[in-house]
C-alpha cells in the first residue's frame, strides 16, 4: 500500500505542477541523452525581459518534494547541481552534462505566468559481457526512456505519442525477424536480442525515437566484438615464427658445438 500511496501523491503533484492558475501550462517535452548540454524555455514572457522575478523549481522522478533551483533570477548555490545549472538571459535554464539525476519535470515561474517542461533521458545497456562480444555469441540491448514518471512509463500527456525502435546503420528499421528478435515491454522500453556476426565487428546498433513520426533523438551501442579467426591467424602465425627462430638458433648452435670439437682434435 505505501507503494501505490507514494505513487497517488507523485501523481498529484505532478498534476498541480502542470496546472497553473488560469488553466494548463505550456508545455515543452525534451528527449535527451547522457552528458548533452540541455536548455529548457521559460515561455509566455513580457518583454523586455526581466529575469530578477523568475524562479525554477524541480520535480525529479521518484521525489514527493519539489525543490527550488533557481530563485529570484539566481542559481541557488545550495543547489547540489549548482555548478551544471546556468540562467540565460532570456530566463531559459540550462542543465550541462545531463545525468538521470536531472530528470523531471521544471517549472518555470515568474509572476503568474508559468510555464512547464518535461525532461527525459533516453538509455542503452547491454546485460552482454564485453568479453562474450564475439561472432555467434548472443548479444541482448535495452533501451529505455527514463520520463517524470518513471523509466519507460510514457502512458500521461504527450508522453503517449513517444516510440522507439532499432534501426541500421541506414536508419533502416531492423526487420530481419530471423535474426532480430524484440522484446517490447511498453513503448519507451524495448529489448533487442541478436546473434552475432562476424560483419558486426565495430558496429553502431541505434535505438531511435521518435514523436508523432518525427525523429527527436537516438542513442547507440558500439559492438567493438573481436573476430576470433584472425585471432588466430595471428597466433598461428607467431607459433611459425617462434618454430623458425628456434630452429635456427638449434642449428646455430649445433654447427658451433660442432666445430669447437674439430678444432680441439
Amino acid at each position: 500500500m505505501d507503494g501505490v500511496h507514494h505513487t497517488l501523491i507523485q501523481l498529484l503533484i505532478l498534476k498541480l505542477l502542470s496546472t497553473g492558475v488560469f488553466g494548463e501550462l505550456s508545455s515543452t517535452y525534451m528527449y535527451n541523452i547522457l552528458g548533452d548540454d540541455v536548455n529548457m524555455p521559460c515561455k509566455n514572457l513580457v518583454y523586455p525581459v526581466n529575469c530578477n522575478s523568475v524562479g525554477w523549481i524541480h520535480l525529479k522522478t521518484g521525489s514527493r518534494n519539489a525543490i527550488q533551483q533557481v530563485s529570484e533570477g539566481k542559481v541557488r548555490v545550495d543547489s547540489n547541481r549548482a555548478e551544471r545549472l546556468t540562467l540565460k538571459p532570456n530566463c531559459s535554464l540550462t542543465v550541462h552534462n545531463v545525468t538521470s539525476e536531472d530528470v523531471g519535470k521544471y517549472r518555470c515561474q515568474t509572476g503568474n505566468i508559468d510555464s512547464l517542461t518535461h525532461l527525459s533521458l533516453l538509455t542503452i545497456s547491454s546485460s552482454t559481457p564485453e568479453s562474450d562480444l564475439k561472432p555467434d555469441y548472443p548479444l541482448t540491448l535495452r533501451c529505455t526512456l527514463h520520463t517524470p514518471f518513471g523509466p519507460g512509463m510514457c502512458r500521461y500527456g504527450e508522453l503517449d505519442k513517444i516510440s522507439l525502435g532499432w534501426v541500421d546503420q541506414t536508419r533502416a528499421d531492423l526487420q530481419d525477424v530471423s535474426r532480430y528478435h524484440f522484446t517490447v515491454h511498453s513503448t519507451c522500453d524495448i529489448t533487442l536480442n541478436v546473434t552475432l556476426q562476424r560483419e558486426d565487428i565495430n558496429r553502431r546498433w541505434t535505438c531511435q525515437l521518435t514523436d508523432k513520426g518525427k525523429v527527436k533523438t537516438s542513442i547507440y551501442f558500439h559492438s567493438t566484438l573481436s573476430d576470433e579467426k584472425e585471432e588466430n591467424s595471428d597466433v598461428d602465425k607467431w607459433v611459425v615464427i617462434g618454430v623458425v627462430v628456434f630452429v635456427a638458433v638449434f642449428v646455430v648452435i649445433t654447427t658451433l658445438v660442432i666445430f669447437t670439437k674439430r678444432t680441439r682434435k
